[in-house]
């Protein structure tokens, strides 16, 4: 048996029913196609890479390569925010959201074909609106002249800390600024938790480089895979939606 859990956040901004295949055991691949429900517009599954061999068999697609980094924290790294980053909260979302919506391009919506790239937009938008207004922990927040040129978004458990969404504008891309939003979420979180935790693609080379320079080391990399019942992709929401 394979569990096909719904997945609420992908079906709203897609405008049908998304769900994510819980694969545990290779074994499971054969049966995949056999499970999905019948009135899913897309499932993904993310598998151990040994494994992509066995997906091969599937109508699922190779989508991205996401690795894992993790960065030991301890009260030595506790310091003031980098200049230029502060604290951030609810007022910021909009301007966040604007920034999410027009700088993404190694997700995995971004990255397949057979889904729309408004949609995509969308779902970095309201990711960014969602975590500023109550799912997340930290924001922080990158200015320059009055106006927000970046942020990093980060959520928080028991004994870890996330950087679950980071982001700068197109047009300040080069200037550090990336940087100096994970050294926030580093300095932050130091004596607050053990372990800040990131995920990114590895085609997203700029992102490697700064987790690299600021002492995170690989924990693990998954493949995801995606299916589709058809081949027009699936059409975008109403971006006014919640």
């Amino acid at each position: 048996m394979v569990t096909m859990t719904p997945q609420p956040f992908d079906s709203d901004i897609l405008g049908g029913p998304v769900y994510r295949a819980e694969l545990e055991e290779v074994v499971q691949i054969p049966l995949l196609e056999a499970y999905i429900p019948d009135d899913a517009i897309l499932v993904s599954a993310r598998v151990r890479p040994d494994w992509v061999n066995v997906m091969e068999i599937t109508s699922f697609r190779e989508i991205e390569r996401l690795v894992s980094f993790e960065r030991p924290l301890t009260a030595a790294d506790g310091e003031a925010l980098p200049e230029g980053i502060r604290l951030g909260g609810a007022g910021d979302a909009e301007a966040c959201a604007e920034i999410a919506g027009r700088c993404f391009s190694h997700d995995r919506y971004h990255a397949d074909p057979m889904l729309d790239n408004a949609a995509a937009d969308e779902s970095k938008r309201a990711w960014a609106r969602n975590n500023l207004t109550g799912r997340g922990d930290a924001s922080f927040i990158a200015e320059f002249r009055g106006e927000v040129m970046g942020f990093n978004l980060c959520r928080k458990g028991e004994d870890w800390a996330l950087i679950d969404l980071i982001a700068v504008a197109p047009e300040a891309q080069g200037l550090g600024i990336g940087k100096s939003l994970v050294e926030a979420a580093i300095r932050h979180y130091a004596g607050r938790v053990p372990v800040l935790r990131v995920g990114t693609q590895t085609t997203n080379e700029a992102s490697m480089a700064i987790y690299a320079a600021n002492g995170f080391t690989k924990t693990e990399e998954m493949v995801t895979f995606h299916w589709t019942p058809h081949d027009q992709p699936p059409a975008a929401a109403n971006e006014d939606q919640p």
